[in-house]
């Protein structure tokens, strides 16, 4: 279905044109079949990424997630987050966070819900997941993508900050920082998560390496809850690699902050 309605020469994609002129500017998200879309998107909308038009392509890019999660041992693909043992939801509470989160916008918030919905109907970003014996793995974008598109959320099972050093995974993300390691909630996807997980990061101490990044991550709070997304900063072309700063969002804490909410050596990234 994604393909027919997206397709430039098809009569679904037609229609979904002319029916955005008659929707109502005021609403953001609009559905043609069982996909969401987005009508004028303004200057700091994020964007629905546009799937693959090719069943072969699209099948390759499958396959290449599924390759990479079984490789590093994860044991499901997450929609959501993942909450189990001593941590539950009711523990992601925007209101215990000691950092202030800016608000996301009512559009926003909008057009990530849909950015959600189409996922489950099978509608991914245009992405290939890659591997370089040196570099490990990593995101490659098969189409162009503009400005704000989301790549993902960041996803995976839910622990506490306490229960996270007992972890060995290297792609770890704060959720909430509480202040309090027991309280604090980490992701972990080591076992369940998604491809938000193969981005690769940028060295901190290399000026070239910053120039890299093309991708940011954005912490906000909807229907109660923390999420993290992750779009595109600058239009990204096709075959380009996906970078983001693991360690954004540090600049300015002191070494007290830092210790608690950690800060991932990359000075041997390239």
């Amino acid at each position: 279905e994604a393909i027919g309605l997206f397709s430039l020469h098809s009569q679904n994609a037609v229609k979904q044109r002319a029916i955005s002129q008659q929707v109502q500017a005021k609403h953001v998200v609009f559905d043609v079949g069982n996909l969401k879309f987005i009508r004028a998107p303004e200057k700091n909308d994020w964007r629905l990424p546009t799937p693959l038009l090719s069943e072969e392509v699209y099948e390759s890019s499958i396959l290449s997630m599924a390759a990479a999660m079984q490789y590093c041992g994860m044991k499901s693909y997450s929609l959501d987050h993942i909450y189990s043992g001593n941590v539950d939801e009711s523990m992601n509470d925007p209101a215990l966070e000691v950092d202030e989160i800016t608000p996301m916008s009512k559009r926003n918030i909008s057009i990530f819900q849909a950015y959600k919905h189409n996922t489950r109907e099978g509608v991914f970003p245009p992405i290939e997941i890659i591997h370089d014996e040196n570099l490990g793995f990593g995101v490659k974008a098969l189409t162009s993508m503009p400005r704000h598109t989301i790549i993902g959320e960041y996803l995976g099972e839910v622990v506490t900050m306490e229960q996270s050093s007992q972890s060995n995974s290297d792609s770890l993300m704060v959720l909430l920082d509480t202040g309090d390691p027991k309280t604090s909630l980490i992701i972990d996807p080591t076992r369940a998560g998604n491809i938000a997980r193969f981005l690769s990061g940028i060295n901190n101490r290399s000026l070239m390496s910053k120039r890299k990044v093309n991708v940011r991550t954005r912490r906000f709070f909807m229907d109660g809850k923390v999420h993290i997304c992750l779009f595109t900063s600058r239009r990204v072309e096709a075959g380009e690699i996906l970078n983001y700063d693991y360690n954004a969002g540090n600049e300015g804490k002191d070494v007290d902050q830092w210790a608690r909410t950690g800060f991932y050596d990359t000075s041997n990234f390239f």
